[in-house]
Order: C-alpha cells, then structure tokens, then sequence
C-alpha cells in the first residue's frame, strides 16, 4: 500500500495475511479509520492525516494496480503481490 499525502510525500506499507478483503487488513493494521457509507468504507484518515471533504473538498482516492478504483476497500479482494494507493485528492 502506497500513501501519498497532502505534501505529496509517499510512504509504503506491506502487510503480509490471509484475509480475503483489504479494508479488513488497513483498519486491523491501523493505517486508516473512516466510517460505513452508501457505497462501503469511507475512509477519513490514512496514516494520521485527515482529508475533510466538507472543509475543503479533499478526500483519499483509492487505486488498485495504478487505476482509479471502482470499489471501495472493504469490497476489495486482496491476492499476493496486488498494489494498491490511498492519495491524499483535493476534489
């Protein structure tokens, strides 16, 4: 997992388990908190950085191999070697 934040400095997590969804490795690790939406996880905070949709329009994009994904991480199976993104968005 990749995290690109606000100053666009990058940091990369590995996490090695057996679980079949990435949400349930990034909330058990601690790396993100967010709370349940229409649409799944919506997450508010990667590695202690806040994105404040209502305060400025940022949010955390999700990518998976490169591309915008169209799921949420809860909703995401994980296989060995997959890459995944949180970047920190300004919408």
């Amino acid at each position: 997992m990749e995290v690109v934040h606000k100053d666009e400095s990058t940091k990369t997590f590995t996490y090695h388990t057996d679980a079949e969804y990435l949400g349930e490795v990034i909330l058990a690790e601690g790396l993100v908190k967010g709370a349940q939406g229409d649409y799944g996880l919506y997450i508010t905070e990667v590695d202690g950085e806040s994105a404040v949709y209502e305060t400025d329009s940022a949010y955390w994009a999700f990518y998976q191999g490169g591309e915008y994904a169209n799921q949420s991480v809860d909703q995401t199976p994980i296989n060995d070697g997959d890459a995944f993104s949180l970047v920190y968005t300004i919408g």
